[in-house]
């Protein structure tokens, strides 16, 4: 018996079953080639589900092996003509209630079963409801950052940066290359829609057309991203992720966020002053942690800090009307974790909040631990509600006069009762 292997959360014994076909020689495996189809096709009823249909399990390749309740075998290793599985999806009887499986699909697993129906390694003799694989685990999310070797392409005359080289190969591989070079027109149209979003005027135009040094593209796309517009324009791409809104969005009256724009300006500031990505997401997970208390409202990098929280702040929120305030407190909350895990993470945690995870390897329980990590901040016992939330950024010299007038205003009587 092997030892126990940590599988996000879970723990799972791998334990031979010595009967069992493996393959190291590069043919189809259940783990990489087939699995994935299953579990998005066939688990919710044949494995993870709330009931095994038809007593069928496919979530390990020897479940399918063993006659059903029916006495029907899914896979008969070696003859896809005797496997119910293969004749099912063939047929288009499989899966129900859903489109039948794309061709490709149904050669994989015809392919993996005339193959032997093999897999990379034994498979365990237990497993919890959901689980997950190795190669599950391996999700190019979860991987630390490399830096590959640029491949070798035949035109190697064509390739001027590494990014070059590995869109040629792909190209080269399917018997294609680069298009014709563009005229300088062309370009500097591009480059100006790309990186501003607007048209090149026709003095851009002009300026480009007649700079004839070795550098004028490299110069052009420099003065292209030094406008303020480039900003704006690449700043909407990750305002969609944080999903920004000028209105709260949670109902029909959908109250207006009045001062949701200082978020907004803080991406489009944080883009053209080129500002380090790891630094852009710290400053919206934590810049409240980052400032010196009290805020100095002074000093315009912790006035930075404190607005990039707002990235925190931009989902639907009906905290602030009428309702089940238990309801809606924890609706911003989940909603707010399904942002920052789907914008960092590069998969999605949401499902987990009411079940283990079925297509991304993210148990129940590290749902809840990634959520004791939001959930103290946002404070759901001590909500505040969005008209609460505002902090002053009137200075102490500001402050000084408005005191003044204050006491020397008249004070107005309280109404009798």
């Amino acid at each position: 018996m092997s030892p126990a292997l940590p599988i996000f959360g879970f723990w799972l014994l791998a334990v031979v079953a010595p009967s069992q076909a493996t393959t190291t020689d590069g043919g189809l495996s259940f783990e990489k080639d087939v699995r994935p189809i299953l579990k998005r096709n066939c688990f919710q009823c044949h494995g993870e589900g709330e009931k095994l249909k038809g007593g069928l399990d496919l979530r390990l390749r020897r479940f399918m092996v063993k006659p059903n309740e029916d006495g029907d075998v899914a896979v008969v290793p070696g003859d896809p003509e005797k496997s119910e599985l293969v004749r099912l999806v063939k047929e288009g009887e499989m899966p129900k209630k859903a489109a039948p499986l794309p061709e490709k699909d149904v050669a994989v697993l015809t392919r993996w079963v005339q193959e032997g129906a093999k897999t990379l390694r034994p498979e365990p003799e237990t497993v919890p409801k959901v689980w997950f694989t190795e190669e599950e685990r391996a999700w190019w999310a979860f991987q630390p950052m490399k830096h590959p070797q640029a491949p070798t392409v035949k035109a190697k005359g064509l390739v001027r940066t590494p990014i070059d080289a590995f869109l040629l190969a792909k190209l080269e591989a399917q018997g294609l290359s680069f298009s014709p070079e563009a005229d300088k027109r062309t370009l500097v149209r591009r480059v100006a829609v790309d990186l501003t979003g607007l048209p090149p005027t026709p003095e851009e135009i002009d300026t480009f057309l007649a700079d004839t040094a070795p550098d004028a593209y490299e110069r052009m796309v420099e003065r292209y991203m030094a406008s303020p517009h480039y900003g704006e324009r690449w700043g909407r791409h990750w305002l969609d992720v944080a999903g920004y809104a000028d209105s709260d969005g949670y109902s029909d009256v959908d109250p207006v966020r009045l001062w949701a724009w200082k978020y907004r300006d803080y991406v489009i500031r944080a883009m053209n002053a080129d500002k380090p990505f790891d630094e852009f997401i710290r400053e919206q997970v934590a810049g409240d942690e980052m400032i010196h208390q009290p805020l100095d409202v002074t000093n315009p990098a912790e006035v930075d800090r404190l607005t990039a929280t707002g990235f925190l702040r931009m989902v639907p929120d009906g905290t602030g009307a009428a309702g089940d305030q238990t309801v809606t407190r924890n609706a911003v909350v989940a909603e707010t974790i399904k942002v920052v895990s789907s914008s960092l993470l590069g998969i999605t945690v949401g499902c987990a909040q009411c079940h283990d995870h079925r297509l991304d390897p993210v148990p129940q329980t590290d749902y809840y631990r990634m959520r004791a990590i939001f959930e103290p901040a946002l404070d759901p016992a001590h909500w505040r509600a969005p008209g609460a939330r505002l902090v002053s950024l009137m200075t102490p010299q500001a402050r000084a006069p408005a005191g003044a007038s204050s006491a020397e205003k008249p004070t107005t009587p309280a109404p009798l009762q």
